[in-house]
């Protein structure tokens, strides 16, 4: 977890000037500065408004969840910190000055289940029915969590976490559509009832400004905590181990489904109910990870509880900062109908259009649990139509099938070894995969060479084949490609010689390829001799070879040459983008062209 931040001058400024600033991206919001209201300015005066806030630090809740067909506006407070019944009159008051030829519909506060926004919320709402009547004014909260049990919370109830937008979304888009206050109200208590979530995290959230000192709860490099707050509150179970996403998935999905525990069993399900599963990454959990979340949980729906959710969203909806923290959310539709509003009508309020920033506009084919016919398994390639073909016969390249595997097998072998320096050395000047991605070709290789007994039949050009197949389907990266469009141009070179006269020289063959490989491979990457790349090994060792076809030589003036890395000054790939480099005469050697030499002096053998 980070305790650094990007802060204004002045970081009291930093709520009002997240708050300026989405009004210059969205059009249809508006700010009331003082009172730190975000609003809908295009909101139809004449439909039920419905109003939310809290503390910020959980961007983009709340503003990003007005919109059309959503929220009409929302209060935001200090970092973590409510806002004050006069801002949430203020939000009350935008959304209700209105033409005397317009009804004023009502208000419902959609708020959550914290003490500082039940009281000022509270507050507002009092003042609010003093002056126009209690069928006017309303209030829900939004209580999704299941991690805290029953017994734990007979006082205060269950907290609110990211359920609260699909009851922002499925209620705003039946106000928008013109349902009365009492429809509305009725279906947002149902649809909270239906709503279950619990947090799993790594770390608690470091806040914008603050000392380490002041981290509540800071878990430890192999702690994760389930049932987190959003605001740092303490979960309800710390691990002291992080758990696959499988193991850690199916204790919180757990949590959600099983009606034998006494102390929550709020969600209520049957077989054949129509579920929607909402992810929610609370800010600091990557991309690739939420995704794989997504995957893992609607794996386990799926084997655990037959379940195959109907609509499924993920992204940023209530955040905390930088917190690691994720949430899982299901919302069962079924259960939530009403006469008037029926699963139907749900599932078309879900998939309503909105402008409002955190929800995503996702389609959906149908009504069903959803059917995933795009995930393809039996597609044939080029390279899996045909085997790579193969010189046999008279016109094959063979040496001692123990030569030729003692060869590569040192040659993998020596790269295995050297991984921890070209990793490291990548690390400082680069983005530290060359020593994997070498590493793992590597791995291959040894694993080819013991398993299937790819230098039995000592041909040299299988091998080569074969190697080649590791490097483009395994390696990945730039060095992949570079060796890869070099030994195909090479191999390719070999077999038209070959084919031109069977009976040539081993050495005289690839005298004669090499520089071809090389020549081929300048028509792809500008790197040259002296650029401080992979080339400052390559381009020596095959000029020598060319010239003398002394392989001993020639290793000899490859291993110079990547030594001599050391004190070349990038010219070329990500170790241009390095900073302080600039005093700096030597510099570790490069891992490519490192690499490169390990493999080629096992040829002096």
């Amino acid at each position: 977890m980070s305790n650094k931040h990007f802060l204004p001058l002045d970081p009291g400024k930093l709520v009002t000037n997240c708050l300026r600033a989405i009004t210059y991206e969205y059009e249809f919001m508006s700010l009331l500065e003082k009172e730190k209201v975000i609003y809908n300015n295009q909101f139809d005066r004449s439909k039920v408004a419905l109003i939310s806030g809290g503390g910020s630090g959980h961007e983009p809740g709340f503003y990003g969840l007005v919109g059309s067909g959503m929220l009409s506006a929302v209060a935001q407070g200090d970092i973590f910190a409510s806002p004050n019944y006069k801002n949430v009159k203020a939000a009350e008051k935008v959304c209700h000055e209105l033409g005397e030829s317009v009804k004023w519909a009502g208000c419902i506060f959609i708020i959550t289940n914290y003490t500082g926004d039940n009281l000022y919320f509270g507050m507002a709402a009092q003042d609010l029915i003093a002056r126009y009547g209690s069928e006017k004014i309303r209030l829900i909260r939004v209580t999704d969590d299941v991690a805290v049990k029953q017994d734990a919370n007979s006082l205060v109830g269950r907290r609110t976490l990211a359920g609260i937008a699909i009851v922002s979304k499925l209620m705003g888009a039946a106000s928008q559509s013109g349902y009365n206050i009492d429809e509305i109200f009725e279906f947002g208590q149902r649809v909270n009832d239906s709503t279950a979530s619990v947090n799993a995290g790594l770390d608690h959230v470091h806040i914008s400004g603050h000392s380490m000192d002041s981290d509540f709860g800071k878990l430890g490099k192999t702690q994760l905590e389930i049932g987190l707050g959003i605001h740092n509150e303490p979960g309800v179970q710390k691990l002291d181990y992080i758990p696959r996403n499988e193991e850690l998935v199916s204790t919180l999905l757990d949590m959600i489904f099983n009606k034998e525990d006494e102390g929550r069993g709020f969600f209520k399900y049957s077989k054949g109910d129509k579920l929607v599963l909402l992810i929610n990454n609370l800010g600091g959990v990557p991309i690739i990870e939420e995704k794989n979340i997504l995957y893992t949980t609607l794996e386990t729906l799926k084997e655990k509880y037959n379940i195959v959710p109907a609509r499924i969203y993920t992204g940023n909806f209530v955040g905390s900062f930088n917190a690691q923290i994720f949430t899982i959310t299901l919302f069962n539709a079924s259960t939530a109908t009403t006469k008037t509003f029926t699963t139907d009508k749900i599932f078309d309020f879900l998939d309503e259009h909105t402008n409002a920033i955190c929800w995503p506009n996702t389609a959906f084919r149908s009504k069903n649990s959803i059917k995933n016919d795009r995930i393809i398994t039996d597609f044939v390639g080029y390279d899996d139509e045909v085997p790579n073909a193969i010189i046999e016969g008279p016109i094959d390249l063979k040496i001692d099938p123990k030569v030729l595997e003692n060869i590569v097998r040192t040659a993998a072998q020596r790269v295995i070894e050297k991984e921890p320096d070209l990793t490291d050395w990548d690390t400082k000047m680069g983005d530290g995969d060359c020593g994997y991605g070498l590493r793992t070709g590597a791995e291959l290789i040894l694993q080819k060479l013991d398993e299937d007994r790819i230098a039995a039949s000592g041909s040299i050009l299988e091998v080569l084949h074969i190697v080649l197949n590791v490097i483009k389907d395994d390696m990945g990266g730039t060095l992949g490609a570079i060796i890869f469009i070099f030994m195909k141009s090479v191999i390719n070179k070999v077999e038209e010689l070959l084919r031109e006269d069977p009976n040539q020289n081993i050495s005289q063959l690839f005298a004669t390829s090499l520089p071809f490989g090389l020549k081929t491979l300048y028509g792809y990457t500008k790197a040259r001799d002296g650029h401080r790349t992979v080339m400052d090994v390559l381009i020596p060792f095959v000029n020598c070879f060319h010239e003398t076809q002394d392989i001993d030589k020639a290793i000899q003036v490859a291993y110079n040459a990547a030594e001599g890395t050391r004190n070349l000054r990038p010219k070329l790939g990500r170790a241009t983008y390095v900073g302080g480099l600039d005093d700096q005469i030597v510099f570790p050697p490069d891992p490519g062209a490192y690499g490169i030499y390990e493999i080629l002096s096992a040829l002096a053998l």
